[in-house]
């Protein structure tokens, strides 16, 4: 710290917390002055104390991020801009007005800015009547030398990370619950974490083993991502710098205004970066916690070059230090399964991590009086079986957190396929991670190019150049979505021209280049792999294939490896088949791990005596290989169970790209299973599983290479037009970063005139019917209407035809349809509706079949009847009120709440679901009218609900080779 600044860095702590230092030393000095909230427009008095019932002293913070910047002018231009509330409070009683200053002044008697601001301040004192006088920085930093040091543990983030340690170490005694040597021991935490996560990845980008690691910081980007806010509007912010920014705020309960989601919930797809973000975060964090004066050589490079690295990313290194914490849920679930205690919970794994003997009480000392950073990496990744358990031991961690006053801020990450709201919205705010653009894609491959060729300019030319060229063509853009592929995108162009045109030809492509760059060398682990390469193809899918089914059923363990003598066996008893040969197969199968495990990357062993996949993404494609390998009469058989399963979804869309890239002879098979999908019965005609799984498949682009079944895939989508629930499908926030149903068909629209002509159809016969299709067509037909694209024409000519023809109940469905879930965005000759919330209330149960009398629930259901109640119990608990519209009474269900457990009942989980409930769900939402939209949506929620209860496991894969 500069002679300037003085030993306590208030630049780095930011203003809002700048200024809420201020008023606790205010509080000390006088006990009685009043503070107002931070950020609020406070009329030019941010405290205020009281004399004789009048406003005497008044007290105004001013922070500036330049402290030696000239104090003079700029405090009195402060004064002069606060010219009309100064008049005002002057009229009120006040009779001085003081001036908390970040600023640094100087003492040179005369000339000082000290001295020639005490001459503009009397002048302005004249001026407006009351004294003005300023406390500088100095005066700050000597009520503070003097201020109790539980004080300066409230605002660690004006110190170094040095001093932060040193003072809350001197601030300890014998009866603090945190011993003496615990800040030592969490800074070498820091260290170890610092040194463990420099590094990018490389298992995911192919790099070779052989050559140098490319550092995190090297290739660093922050990714943009869509904020939900708790009223459902959705904002665009950086997701480091957004959770950098939230962790600048002090999070104590005790200091928070109102109860508002603190935390964040990072949402990505496959290959976008969250755990990568997750690291970055925490590097953020160590590296404003770590002081280069007091740590090794090798440490003190690492930081350093953190540190220029995060600020040429625009990452900013934190102001208000945490102590970070990053735990892989996955891990926590093995290690919580494996426990004697069911209630091992996160305090306990977090002191097993740090070592050093701490214990559970000195971690919980720990949380209660310094400021944290805990990142819960990959929720997706835990067992559906222990899911539950793993949160509920999450929900105690922050409940003891918010019992001691912690300063804490939490960032969880997951898919969101299969995800349920496990992470609670009145705790988590939503960030999104959005697809990268174009830009953003060259610019992360830029930097990736960089990193590995750095000492090879004309390579890395290339690489860049080949990647712009991948980025103009409609076909192979696709494929830059996300960080992952971006870097299996370079790798693949530094060795060949032509791109593959979806995600299976990708991740093949990948495997084929690693395995080919290690097949051509002249050693022994070349001659391995062109003599055995089927064996070790077997072996990776084999392994994918494993992990990814034990995912979907496994009951309480790791899902994420598998225990490398299973694997060693099962390699054993194959080439044993062959060989007859017991002494040369064992030689080969410890050959051929170490082969796949050392050299082709795809493989790792997370742990000794263990084999997995580093990047998840992997595990899914060589599962997905799995499942095309086995006989063709098997292959379809196989991918029908498992359509629906969501552990399955991202593997399962693999295997289908890959089906129609390399089987072209069972395509009409697998089209035919799909529909086949959405009339298994009632249910599923309201779910219509086979037709979102189309939609998804259009984003892979089939249509150049495969038009007339993608026309198929088309007509199999477009039912989702008039299906409820689709414009937020899963029941998510609105913006998951990816497009929309609307717009995925309306992509698919514009390769195919013929497509094109078949969603107006669709789309114009459904609003002619009216009814209840007629309102959820209206969403993607808006939709249509408000892009420029092929469908607009047509979209913006139906919405007036539509308006025009509207009976009176469809009208008044739509105002309300339109003012909730269109977020205002009108129809032609529809005024806009607002929300009176003050109608006739009932409850979800009211629109189901009356059940017969029975025993009390929750209870066994053993027959129609008790599968009719148990609905109906769920569904009481469920508010519906009516908004008058028009005349016509609309009901309306508070969807947001629904779905994120809002109306639960305790023990709902136990419930035993009997098929027969799907079935009452599906036929009451079926059965509503127009006006009943919003009814329908909830009751596909309890589908969706009754699904995920259900405790059934998929079918186990036969045949495959």
């Amino acid at each position: 710290m500069s002679e300037l600044t003085g030993r306590y860095n208030y630049e780095q702590l930011g203003e809002k917390p700048f200024q809420r230092l201020c008023n606790a030393l205010l509080v000390s000095a006088f006990p009685d002055v009043r503070c107002y909230p931070v950020g609020h427009s406070d009329g030019g008095r941010d405290a205020v104390l009281q004399l004789d019932g009048a406003p005497a002293v008044i007290f105004q913070v001013k922070w500036s991020s330049r402290p030696t910047k000239d104090p003079v002018a700029w405090l009195s231009r402060a004064v002069k801009e606060e010219r009309g509330n100064i008049e005002r409070l002057v009229s009120e009683g006040a009779r001085e007005y003081v001036l908390l200053t970040s600023l640094t002044g100087t003492a040179v008697p005369g000339s000082g800015t000290m001295d020639r601001l005490d001459v503009e301040l009397a002048r302005h004192s004249e001026e407006f009547g009351v004294a003005m006088r300023v406390w500088w920085r100095a005066d700050i930093d000597a009520r503070l030398d003097s201020a109790p040091e539980s004080l300066k543990r409230a605002y660690l983030g004006m110190l170094s990370g040095y001093d932060a340690v040193y003072s809350f170490n001197r601030g300890a005694d014998d009866s603090d619950q945190v011993p003496r040597v615990m800040p030592s021991v969490m800074r070498s935490y820091a260290v170890a974490g610092v040194m463990t996560d420099r590094w990018l990845r490389l298992g995911q980008a192919g790099a070779e083993p052989s050559s140098g690691r490319i550092g995190l910081g090297v290739v660093a980007v922050d990714l943009k991502a869509a904020l939900t806010a708790p009223s459902g509007t959705v904002d665009c912010a950086l997701a480091c710098g957004h959770v950098i920014e939230r962790g600048e705020e002090i999070l104590r309960p005790s200091r928070q205004s109102a109860r508002a989601p603190q935390h964040i919930l990072l949402l990505g797809g496959p290959g976008q970066g969250k755990t990568t973000l997750g690291q970055l975060v925490c590097q953020a964090y160590r590296v404003a916690l770590l002081d280069e004066r007091v740590l090794s050589a090798d440490t003190c490079d690492v930081v350093g070059s953190l540190r220029r690295d995060l600020q040429e990313a625009g990452i900013p290194v934190p102001g208000h230090g945490r102590w970070p914490v990053r735990i892989t849920l996955h891990e926590y679930a093995s290690a919580l399964s494996s426990s004697e205690s069911d209630t091992y919970g996160l305090l306990e794994f977090i002191a097993c991590q740090v070592g050093h003997g701490v214990t559970v009480e000195a971690v919980h000392g720990w949380l209660r009086d310094w400021p944290w950073l805990l990142v819960l990496d990959g929720l997706d990744e835990v067992p559906r079986t222990v899911r539950e358990v793993v949160m509920e031991q999450v929900g105690s961690f922050l409940t003891t957190a918010r019992l001691v006053d912690a300063d804490l801020l939490v960032v969880g990450t997951t898919r969101p396929q299969g995800y349920r709201g496990e992470f609670h919205s009145g705790d988590f705010q939503c960030l999104t991670l959005t697809e990268l653009t174009v830009n953003d894609a060259l610019h992360y491959a830029g930097r990736l190019a960089e990193a590995r060729h750095h000492d090879d300019p004309e390579a890395c030319t290339t690489v860049v150049e080949r990647i712009s060229a991948a980025a103009k063509d409609p076909t192979t853009r696709q494929l830059l979505g996300s960080p992952l592929q971006v870097a299996i995108m370079s790798l693949l162009v530094e060795k060949r021209r032509r791109l593959p045109h979806n995600r299976y030809e990708l991740f093949d492509a990948y495997y084929g280049t690693i395995y080919a760059r290690e097949a051509d060398k002249p050693t022994r682990t070349g001659e391995l792999l062109v003599e055995y390469r089927r064996h070790i193809d077997w072996l990776h899918r084999y392994v994918g294939l494993t992990l990814q089914a034990d995912e979907a059923v496994t009951n309480g363990w790791d899902p994420l490896v598998m225990a490398e003598e299973t694997l060693r066996e099962c390699l054993h008893a194959r080439l044993l088949a062959e060989t007859e040969n017991p002494g040369r197969s064992r030689a080969l199968v410890d050959e051929l791990v170490e082969v796949a495990t050392d050299r082709l990357v795809l493989l790792v062993a997370p742990r000794p005596g263990t084999v997995g996949f580093e990047v998840k993404s992997l595990q899914e494609f060589c599962a997905a290989r799995a499942l095309l390998s086995g006989p063709d009469a098997d292959i379809v058989p196989n991918l029908e169970p498992l359509a629906t399963d969501p552990t399955w979804y991202q593997a399962w869309l693999l295997a289908a790209v890959g089906l129609f890239a390399d089987h072209p002879h069972l395509r009409d098979e697998f089209l035919v299973m799909l529909r086949g999908l959405d009339s298994r019965g009632l249910p599923e005609r309201l779910l219509l599983p086979g037709a979102h799984l189309a939609l998804a498949l259009l984003s892979d682009d089939l249509a150049q290479q495969h038009p007339r079944h993608h026309t198929r895939l088309v007509q199999h989508a477009a039912e989702l037009i008039t299906a409820p629930g689709t414009f937020e499908y899963d029941y998510m926030p609105h913006l998951f970063g990816q497009p929309t149903m609307a717009a995925k068909l309306a992509h698919a629209a514009a390769h195919s005139h013929q497509a094109r002509k078949y969603l107006e159809d669709t789309a114009k016969a459904t609003l002619v019917e009216q009814g209840l299709r007629a309102v959820y067509c209206l969403a993607t037909v808006t939709s249509w209407a408000a892009v420029d694209g092929c469908l607009q024409p047509a979209a913006r000519a139906l919405l007036e035809s539509a308006a025009q023809r509207m009976r009176a109940d469809q009208r008044s469905a739509v105002r309300l349809f339109a003012s909730v879930e269109l977020r205002g965005r009108l129809l032609p000759g529809l005024p806009a509706y607002e929300l009176a919330g003050s109608g006739e209330a009932t409850t979800l149960a009211e629109f189901l079949p009356s059940p017969s009398p029975a025993e009390p629930l929750p209870g066994p259901l053993k027959d129609a009847d008790g599968a009719a109640r148990c609905v109906a119990d769920w569904a009481s608990y469920i508010p519906v009120t009516y908004e008058l519209v028009e005349g016509i009474a609309v009901p309306l269900v508070d969807q947001s709440a629904l779905r994120h457990g809002a109306y639960l009942p305790d023990g709902i989980l136990e419930w035993e679901w009997h098929p027969d409930a799907k079935r009452i769900c599906a036929e009451a939402a079926l059965a509503q009218p127009a006006t009943g939209w919003s009814i329908t949506q909830a009751l596909q929620y309890g589908l969706h609900s009754i699904a995920r209860w259900d405790s059934s496991f998929p079918p186990s894969v036969k045949g495959v080779n």
